[in-house]
């Protein structure tokens, strides 16, 4: 007994000797040569092993290390997945130039409302959020608050009401996505309105290298700016580079004009990748949204006017588009069929039913569905239709056509969303109307409520 204690105590005064030496050892060495406890890049992998620079970093961001969403790890085609039923958020942020004229508006809440639609309110996002949406499109103007170049600063003070807005949504776990809107709208004669253009339609002719650079700057600066402004949101705020890029005042539109602008829009939108990706934060892992010219490859199948081609590399089956992160997805806007939810009822192929026995109907309904599928679903690619839906009409006997648009909702939502493609619904206040914003009251509740469920029917 006495041979084992006096081991034990043995053992014990060595521990305490050896303790007090590396205590000893650790408070005299230099501690710029200890390696960096919290020097992890974003996705967590250590950068620390056989680091010798002892240079503090350029950016002090960089060695931030954000707390992963439950989100983080999916990919692209699953963040669509989990996407339900979604709302647009129109003609408020977005309202621009035909209301006033350039250079009178101050105040955010004079361009939110020039439309007609109310202040955008916490609890109008909340009744969204109730009522079964999980998603929210909020379409932003920035031209009239931004500088001239070559710095293209965007206001502080319209940059704050944005990101108002867009914490009613993210804090309410909802997904967000904001984009840049109207910028190329056609200019008006007595005051300057939208820039972005992909063709000359004075002159008829592509763009000089010139003008695309110049478009390119201020296009990167824009991006540039939104994302350092919300680099530390995480995935559930989405970004889309640009809403339905086009050129207006054009007539009509050869092959050739397509091509020429669809490739000039690739450059465009490769700038747009590029600069969030560089942006720092959590922007290298955010997923973004592309946006073919108009936001629609056409509805030819067969491609005749080479605006799927554009947009799409089918044959090695992935957009034109690069993302080093792979986290891209295709925004597409189609109001079909054309002829029961938005042509006058002048046209020849309106129609005031939801029938598909009816031609006009069936077969631009059909085609949607074949050209997602055979363009991008098969290939792996991830779709949002960011716009669709049909607009309000008094039917013929003098009753709301609410009830044909529920027809409309349970089928054409129901099988985007069958497909992997969730649908986020235009409301803009007037005839694609749903929220009655200032008393927080659904206008078509049959209609809301066939959203919701389409929204949430499982992906196949």
């Amino acid at each position: 007994m006495k041979i084992k204690k006096i081991v034990k105590s043995t053992v014990l005064i060595l521990f305490l000797i050896v303790a007090a030496a590396i205590a000893v050892q650790c408070t005299t060495q230099p501690t710029i040569e200890d390696p960096p406890l919290d020097n992890e890049s974003n996705n967590g992998s250590s950068d620390t092993e056989n680091n010798t620079n002892t240079e503090p970093p350029d950016d002090p961001d960089d060695n931030v290390v954000y707390p992963e969403s439950d989100i983080a790890h999916l990919t692209s085609m699953e963040l669509t997945h989990i996407m339900t039923a979604g709302w647009n958020l129109g003609n408020t942020l977005d309202a621009h130039w035909n209301a006033r004229p350039w250079g009178t508006i101050n105040l955010p809440s004079e361009q939110e409302m020039l439309w007609g639609n109310p202040k955008t309110t916490k609890e109008m996002i909340d009744k969204i959020k109730e009522t079964g949406f999980n998603t929210v499109r909020i379409p932003v103007t920035w031209y009239i608050f931004t500088d001239p170049g070559p710095d293209y600063i965007i206001d502080d003070i319209w940059m704050d009401r944005v990101q108002e807005v867009v914490d009613y949504v993210i804090n309410n776990d909802m997904f967000c996505i904001l984009n840049m809107h109207h910028e190329d709208y056609k200019s008006g004669s007595n005051w300057q309105v939208g820039w972005l253009r992909l063709y000359n339609s004075e002159e008829n002719r592509p763009l000089t290298d010139e003008e695309k650079d110049e478009k390119k700057l201020r296009f990167a600066r824009s991006w540039e700016q939104i994302s350092e402004r919300f680099s530390e949101y995480d995935e559930y705020l989405i970004f889309e580079g640009i809403n339905e890029p086009r050129t207006e005042g054009l007539g009509s539109v050869s092959r050739e004009m397509w091509a020429e602008q669809s490739e000039f829009l690739n450059e465009l939108l490769q700038v747009f990748v590029d600069t969030v990706r560089a942006s720092g934060g959590r922007n290298p892992d955010r997923h973004l949204m592309i946006t073919p010219y108009f936001a629609s490859v056409g509805m030819n199948r067969n491609d005749s006017e080479g605006r799927i081609a554009g947009f799409v590399d089918t044959e090695a089956g992935k957009l034109r588009v690069n993302d080093p992160r792979n986290r891209l997805i295709a925004s597409l806007h189609y109001y079909e069929p054309w002829g029961f939810v938005t042509a006058p009822a002048d046209s020849t192929w309106h129609s005031w039913y939801f029938d598909l026995d009816v031609g006009s109907v069936s077969h631009n309904i059909e085609n949607v569905f074949a050209i997602f599928e055979e363009n991008f679903i098969s290939h792996g690619i991830p779709v949002i239709m960011g716009e669709t839906g049909a607009i309000s009409r008094t039917m013929p006997d003098g009753e709301s056509n609410e009830a044909e648009r529920v027809k409309w909702a349970e089928y054409f939502i129901t099988k985007l969303k069958e497909m992997g493609v969730p649908t986020v619904i235009w409301d803009d206040g007037g005839n694609f109307q749903l929220l009655d914003r200032e008393n927080l009251e659904w206008i078509y509740p049959d209609l809301v409520n066939a959203l919701v469920v389409a929204g949430n029917t499982p992906v196949r």
